[in-house]
């Protein structure tokens, strides 16, 4: 397989704003090293095709760590960069203690899942034949 020449500086990445498409979508609570308890959204972004440098990426938020705020991480292809996003995510899930996925921030309440939520109306009993 062909090596590819990535250049070493940080310029040649593109500028994120916001994640177009995201896959997946949380909040986490947890204790970082320096025993500090923070909240931070997690997202993680579709697969994106980068031709300049025939290279994918998927755009990763993880507020108050990613510098910058939204970070491509980069990949040979769309499953490599998914996994190495992955990989970026839980290595951030490693450095810290507690880590509370599903957290909602204070003052914010947590909702049932929608399988467990009580109905409004009574469900009718089906009969059998």
């Amino acid at each position: 397989m062909k090596s590819r020449s990535v250049p070493q500086d940080e310029a040649w990445r593109p500028k994120l704003s916001r994640i177009e498409d995201p896959i997946a979508e949380d909040c986490w609570e947890y204790v970082t090293p320096k025993g500090q308890k923070r909240f931070s959204r997690l997202m993680v972004g579709r697969p994106v095709h980068y031709p300049e440098h025939q290279l994918w990426y998927c755009p990763v938020l993880i507020e108050g760590y990613t510098q910058p705020r939204i970070k491509p991480i980069f990949g040979m292809g769309p499953v490599d960069s998914l996994m190495n996003a992955m990989t970026f995510v839980r290595t951030f899930f490693e450095e810290n203690s507690e880590v509370l996925p599903g957290a909602k921030p204070a003052g914010t309440q947590r909702s049932r899942p929608a399988a467990s939520r009580k109905r409004s109306t009574p469900r009718r009993k089906s009969r059998s034949v």
